[in-house]
Formats: C-alpha cells, sequence, structure tokens
C-alpha cells in the first residue's frame, strides 16, 4: 500500500493531513479572524491595498494545481474556455475580449501607444495613476480636471477641457481613492459623443462590488462603438491580485491594436483560474455580503463620531481625518494597520480597504484609541 501524498492531492487536501497542512498555511495569513493572530507594525493588517482579504475561492485554487500538470507547455491553455465564459456572461462576442497580465498592462499599454503616437490624456484629479504615470515617465502630457464637490468625475468640467491633441479620456468608474460613480445615463452620452473625437477608456476594476442602481457598465457601448475601450480585472472581487489577470472589451480594431503593443503574455494558471472562479458566482455573493458587513461597522463607527466620508461603490472608502494624512498612517501603522498612501489634493483623507469584519472591528477600536480620546 502506497503511503505517499501525490502533489496535487496534497495541495488539494485531498485527505486529512493535506488538510490540517493547508489550513496551517492559512494560519500566517493578517486578519483578525485567525485565532492568536494580533496585528503589529512588522506583521499588519493590510487595509491599503483594496485586496480581497478572503483570498481566491477553494474552485479556483483546484482550477490552478490541476493546471500544474501542463503548465510547463506552451500555449494558450484554457484560453479560449475563458474568453467564452466572460462573453456569454457579458454577452459579447469573443473577438470582442483580449487578456492580460493584470489590467494594468492594458492601463500600460494604451500609455505607451500615446508615447508612440502623440497625443495627450486627460483625465480626472484624483484617480488611478497606472496609465498616468507610465505615460507621464514616457514625456506624455497630462492634462488634470479636479473632480467635483461631491468628489465625482466631472464630465462636463472634461469636456470643457478637451482640446484637439487629446488622444485617451481616462476614466476610472468606480473612480479610486474615491468610490464614486459616474451617473450611467450621463456617462453614456459622454462616452457616445467624445469617442468621435478620441478613445474613450473606462477602468471598471471594481465593477463587481457596485451594488448602485446610478451605475451602469460601459461594455455593451464599447463593443458597439469604435474608441471607446473598457477594462476589467480579476485582481479585486476574484482575489487574483498576485496571480494576474486583466480584460479588455472593445470593437476588433482596439482589441487587435492592443495585442499589438503588448509585450506581455497570460500565463495559463491565471486562465485557469479565473475559467473557475468567473463561474463561481456563490463565491462572489458571500464576498458581496462580507464586504457590505464590514462597510456597516466602519460606517457606524463614522457615524458616531461624525466623521466625513464617501459612501463607497467599491470595496474601500475615503474619510476625513482632520490632519496630514502622513501622520494618520503612522498612528495606524504603529498598531498594527496599513491604511492607503497620501492621495494629494486631499492630504486630509484617508482610503482604508475593506478587511474581514472581525479586521474593521479592530479598526473602529484603534481609530476611537488614537483620534477620538
Amino acid at each position: 500500500m502506497k503511503n505517499d501524498i501525490s502533489r496535487r492531492d496534497w495541495l488539494k487536501g485531498g485527505s486529512a493531513l493535506a488538510g490540517a497542512l493547508l489550513m496551517g498555511s492559512r494560519a500566517n495569513a493578517q486578519n483578525m479572524a485567525v485565532p492568536g493572530f494580533v496585528p503589529t507594525p512588522e506583521s499588519p493588517l493590510r487595509l491599503g491595498t483594496n485586496e480581497n482579504p478572503y483570498g481566491i475561492s477553494r474552485v479556483a485554487r483546484n482550477a490552478i494545481i490541476d493546471m500544474f500538470d501542463t503548465a510547463h507547455h506552451y500555449g494558450r491553455g484554457r484560453r479560449m474556455e475563458l474568453t467564452n465564459i466572460i462573453a456569454e456572461i457579458e454577452g459579447v462576442d469573443a473577438k470582442n475580449i483580449t487578456f492580460s497580465g493584470g489590467s494594468g498592462e492594458i492601463l500600460k499599454t494604451l500609455a505607451l501607444i500615446t508615447a508612440v503616437e502623440g497625443g495627450t490624456v486627460l483625465t480626472a484629479d484624483p484617480t488611478y495613476h497606472d496609465l498616468t504615470r507610465y505615460a507621464e515617465r514616457r514625456g506624455v502630457k497630462i492634462n488634470r480636471v479636479p473632480v467635483d464637490e461631491s468628489m465625482t468625475i466631472d464630465l462636463d468640467a472634461l469636456k470643457a477641457a478637451y482640446t484637439d491633441d487629446v488622444s485617451i479620456i481616462y476614466l476610472v468608474n468606480p473612480n479610486n481613492p474615491l468610490p464614486t460613480i459616474m451617473e450611467k445615463n450621463k456617462l453614456k452620452e459622454f462616452c457616445i459623443e467624445m469617442s468621435k473625437k478620441c478613445l474613450v477608456f473606462i477602468d471598471e476594476a471594481y465593477h463587481e462590488y457596485v451594488q448602485n442602481p446610478d451605475y451602469e457598465t460601459m461594455v455593451p457601448l464599447a463593443v458597439a462603438n469604435d474608441n471607446i475601450m473598457v477594462a476589467r480585472t480579476a485582481s479585486k472581487i476574484h482575489g487574483f491580485a498576485g496571480i494576474r489577470l486583466g480584460i479588455a472589451y472593445s470593437t476588433e480594431k482596439w482589441i487587435g491594436k492592443l495585442r499589438e503593443f503588448m509585450t506581455g503574455s497570460t500565463n495559463q494558471l491565471a486562465i485557469a483560474g479565473a475559467a473557475a472562479s468567473y463561474k463561481d458566482t456563490a463565491t462572489q455573493d458571500f464576498l458581496r455580503r462580507k464586504n457590505k458587513e464590514a462597510f456597516d461597522i466602519t460606517y457606524a463607527l463614522f457615524d458616531k463620531h461624525n466623521v466625513k466620508h464617501i459612501k463607497s461603490n467599491a470595496n474601500f472608502t475615503f474619510f476625513e481625518t482632520g490632519m496630514d494624512i502622513t501622520e494618520v498612517r503612522e498612528k495606524f501603522r504603529a498598531n498594527g494597520i496599513i491604511v492607503g498612501r497620501p492621495f494629494p489634493p486631499f492630504t486630509t483623507w484617508c482610503r482604508v480597504s475593506m478587511g474581514k469584519p472581525e479586521d474593521m472591528e479592530y479598526f473602529s477600536k484603534i481609530y476611537e484609541k488614537e483620534f477620538t480620546s
């Protein structure tokens, strides 16, 4: 009788021993739901990078493990299967989809296209920086338009700021670090009008978290109109931040151009895991429920102390601190919590990501200790 355990069985937890070892490995997770975990500056709660605190789902994990058997082969792996799954979910054709090593690659590729072909980038301020930072480092001019008084991207102001040298209008919906959304009908009108002049690119990284009836994805517009593109990522609700998978939706013309300029590629493990994860709607529903529970705790804290904050459409919020964010971050870090980096010009505001509900209870305790006593 063989008493050895295959690598795949061990990783899947196919025996009591394997299950115990697997659970033991997860005890290193940095969250308050782990018995005995004590946050320290050296081992803090990660509430600063908008990650999924639960990690990838079990079905995604097992799909990745199964892919180990052929991961040494060149080839597309289960790419076509994932393409078809995504196409069915979104109601688009396979020709309108391409993948990348995280959505950051899509953002940087569009910045590279702008640098090579000429033009400027028009965007909101503040917003997510991968595209603009990469473009700026290559000599591309960035025209930033401040958000409005409600901290929402100001489409009218962006339209007024347009000049003939703009090649890309870059929008993030929900925005980041301000988790606000653009009203769906106004955004549609903007996209249709401005796409006649340049590429309108919408980053929908937090799409799966949005529960707001005023929100709508621009994917249907992107696949039906030239010069509109949408990016998504598996890094957020699917927990693929360290695995890397991004998705772009557009017409064949722009999908082809994106592929032509991309220098990276997706790996078979990410493709296989995503094919399982996107079908796993039960886990996504669970994560949305837990995200809401975490927000309920956080909002109760802010309401109790009259803290100005943004009602979120993502898995993070932005709240006013009354002091410089550098000092705020130091106070939280001393208590074993990492919060978001500075986001000028809002230097007396803080972005905090939702951890597990237990994490947000600890966050609340530390907030009251450091900022209300």
